[in-house]
């Protein structure tokens, strides 16, 4: 099978495209034919040296993002050859990934596909949607709250728009460039900036962007959750009555809840451009050149 890897920490030329075995699926496993993928920004932190990120083992191949068909399952899972399946299957310590054209996976942590969007626009929903929803979770606002949302329409601060407007939470839209203003409020966002406005004080922040140094963005007591790997500064700690890093964990239930809006139309995906798996390097280029409204897929 083909499978695309980092063959050491570095440049785009550490990504490689390789032949390797299909694996083998143990009794409890099932084997996945893996329609498509996804690139993002924990993969490219992974690839380059000195980040938070290790590699236990290279050749490694990448991806947190699995949208694809069972071709296997154990007869006493829920699932049968032929079904439509996703899920948040980070890479695992023997190298295998989800840039890889089959993998195999604990049938427990699938789940059904949405109906209404196609497979390659359904890799999108596994890790952007749960890293938010968790993140809401932790926020635990009450309905006419005001949250602040950085990088509001990326891949996880799209998703945490969408999801906190569904829970009748006011959103407010930060993203990098003016022409995304427009984005932001379709996704939900009651208003939508790029630069910063000192003259609110919002109830909670979720930053999905390492915008970490406006302490005066957030109200006294106020909470914060963020995904970025830097310290939380200690005048907006001190301010905060929360203030922590979310850390994304499994949750099938919830991401097959979370799939089930797509279907019906709640949740909204979108995917900013499609390579396939042999142009990994110009996939990772485009992620890295930052700006996009949505992700970026792979066809595996």
């Amino acid at each position: 099978m083909k499978a695309a890897a980092i063959t050491t920490y570095g440049s785009l030329n550490a990504l490689t495209i390789l032949d390797l075995p299909v694996p083998t699926a143990s009794p409890h496993e099932a084997l996945i034919a893996v329609v498509s993928s996804t690139i993002n920004p924990v993969d490219v932190k992974t690839r380059l040296p000195d980040t938070p990120q290790e590699v236990s083992t290279f050749p490694a191949v990448l991806g947190w993002d699995l949208a694809g068909v069972v071709v296997t399952a154990p007869p006493e899972s829920a699932w049968r050859p032929g079904d439509r399946v996703i899920a948040m299957h980070p890479p695992q310590p023997t190298g295998h990934g989800c840039w890889q054209q089959y993998v195999t996976i604990d049938p427990n942590l699938l789940a059904a596909a949405p109906t209404n969007v196609d497979l390659i626009t359904a890799t999108t929903l596994p890790l952007a949607a749960l890293t938010a929803d968790q993140a809401l979770q932790r926020l635990n606002l009450r309905k006419g709250e005001r949250l602040l949302v950085t990088g509001a329409v990326g891949s996880v601060g799209g998703m945490a728009v969408q999801l906190a407007t569904l829970s009748g939470i006011s959103v407010t839209a930060l993203v990098s460039r003016p022409e995304h203003q427009t984005t932001a409020i379709s996704l939900g966002a009651t208003a939508a900036q790029s630069e910063f406005d000192s003259a609110h004080e919002f109830d909670a922040i979720f930053d999905t962007a390492g915008i970490l140094g406006q302490p005066r963005l957030l109200k006294p007591g106020g909470k914060l959750v963020t995904v970025s790997d830097d310290r939380i500064p200690n005048a907006l700690a001190e301010r905060a009555r929360i203030a922590d890093h979310n850390y994304v964990h499994h949750d099938p239930q919830r991401l097959g809840e979370l799939s089930t809006l797509v279907t019906t139309g709640a949740l909204r995906l979108r995917v900013a451009h499609h390579y396939p798996l042999s142009d990994i390097q110009n996939a990772h280029r485009t992620v890295e050149a930052g700006g996009l409204d949505g992700k970026v897929v792979i066809s595996v």
